[in-house]
């Protein structure tokens, strides 16, 4: 897939070898998207560790659960990972992105739209009639961008300690008309 002014990129299932630009995707996109959002103390000290590599690595192995990036060339422009849901009170049927990630020079090109389409389509594919997400409140950017993509703001709110506190909202969907 392309824009007339960007180079062609592919969504394909993520490998090991994908593991640390994997993270380190993550970690410059919170850098950059959520400054101002979430402490920069807290953003500053982000680093890639073996670790949370390995973590990823891990997670390629959970079953009902789907791994996907968007890569142009050999670069991962983006990442999203889904499977079952975390949390209590949910029902059975419902799974949940997880994290979904694009480089901020890749945004807006339809990399984070069709990721999430087909992790959605994943979800149902395994079995899952719904499937939540997690966002920052404070984030309005994500927040269009889900509601766009059907999803809808289902009344759940968390918080993280972030070196100080960023509020959560969970946005819901059925997966049937998903497509």
């Amino acid at each position: 897939m392309t824009r007339a002014d960007a180079a062609p990129w592919t969504i394909r299932p993520m490998t090991d070898d994908d593991a640390a630009a994997v993270e380190a995707l993550r970690l410059s996109t919170w850098a950059t998207s959520f400054r101002g959002l979430v402490a920069d103390a807290y953003l500053d000290k982000l680093h890639v560790t073996e670790a949370r590599v390995q973590r990823i690595r891990q997670g390629l192995q959970r079953p009902r659960a789907a791994r996907l990036v968007a890569a142009a060339g050999a670069e991962v422009i983006g990442f999203v990972i889904s499977g079952a849901a975390r949390g209590g009170g949910l029902a059975a049927d419902t799974g949940e992105v997880h994290g979904l990630y694009v480089a901020p020079r890749w945004q807006r090109q339809g990399v984070g739209s069709e990721l999430l389409r087909q992790a959605t389509d994943a979800l149902h594919a395994q079995g899952y009639d719904a499937a939540i997400l997690w966002t920052l409140r404070d984030n309005p950017a994500a927040r269009q961008f889900y509601a766009a993509a059907g999803w809808t703001p289902d009344g759940g709110e968390d918080a993280l300690d972030l070196e100080g506190p960023v509020a959560l909202v969970r946005y819901a969907r059925r997966l049937a008309a998903a497509s």
